[in-house]
C-alpha cells in the first residue's frame, strides 16, 4: 500500500508521467484539467536542472491550487474534527500535509520517470458537482493500477479530496489512525505527534 499510495501521490499532488500527452481521452472538464495538471508537474519532476528539493517545492506550490487539504483532513479524521477548534484545524492540516510530503514526496518523484501513467476516458458525475476521474499506472515490471480521484468544482477549477488505488482510500486509511490517536494522546497530543514523527505508513 505504502508504495501505491507514493505513486497515487504522483497524479493529485504530484500528477505526473502519462506516456503520451498527444494521448488524450480528454472530455469532461475534470479530464482535461487533469491532463493539464499531468503535463505540468511532468515537466518539473523531470527536470534535470532541479534538486529533488526544488521539484518537491515547485510541485507543491503548484499543487496547492488543486487539492482541498482541509477536506482531505477532516475526511482522514472523520467524526472527531467536529471537536477541533478553528486554530487546532488549520494546525492539523498544515501537519498533516508537511507528514504527507515527508513520506510520499520522494518516491513520487521516483514514479515519475519510472512509472507511465494516462488519464482513462472514464468520468463518474456524482451530485453537487463531485466527479471521479481515472489513470492508470503502469510501472516498470508491467503491472497495471487503476487510481480514481474524487473531485469537486469550484468555480472554474476541479478540487481532489480523496484518491484511491486498488479500492482503497487515502483517507479511510488514516482514519483509524487517527482515531486511535486522538483517543489516546487528544488532539493537540495527535499534532504534536503529526509534527514530529507522522503516522505508520499503510
Amino acid at each position: 500500500m505504502n508504495r501505491l499510495l507514493s505513486t497515487a501521490l504522483i497524479a493529485p499532488m504530484v500528477m505526473a508521467a502519462p506516456y503520451a500527452a498527444a494521448q488524450s481521452v480528454a472530455e469532461h472538464p475534470a479530464q482535461v484539467q487533469l491532463q493539464q495538471n499531468v503535463d505540468a508537474v511532468l515537466k518539473i519532476a523531470r527536470n534535470r536542472s532541479l534538486s529533488d528539493q526544488q521539484k518537491i517545492r515547485q510541485i507543491e506550490r503548484y499543487a496547492d491550487g488543486y487539492l482541498d487539504y482541509q477536506r482531505i483532513a477532516a475526511l482522514a479524521v472523520g467524526r472527531p474534527w467536529q471537536q477541533f477548534s478553528p486554530e487546532q484545524k488549520n494546525e492539523f492540516i498544515r501537519s498533516f500535509k508537511d507528514m504527507m510530503i515527508r513520506m510520499y514526496a520522494r518516491s513520487a518523484l521516483m514514479g515519475a520517470n519510472d512509472a507511465q501513467v494516462k488519464v482513462l476516458p472514464k468520468v463518474v458525475a456524482g451530485q453537487n458537482n463531485r466527479v471521479e476521474a481515472f489513470t492508470e499506472i503502469t510501472t516498470p515490471g508491467g503491472q497495471k493500477y487503476t487510481v480514481g480521484y474524487s473531485l469537486y468544482k469550484v468555480g472554474s477549477v476541479y478540487k481532489t479530496y480523496d484518491f484511491k488505488v486498488g479500492g482503497s482510500s487515502l483517507v479511510t486509511v488514516y482514519r483509524n489512525q487517527f482515531a486511535e490517536l486522538i483517543q489516546k494522546e487528544g488532539i493537540d497530543g495527535t499534532i504534536a505527534t503529526l509534527k514530529q514523527k507522522g503516522l505508520k505508513q499503510p
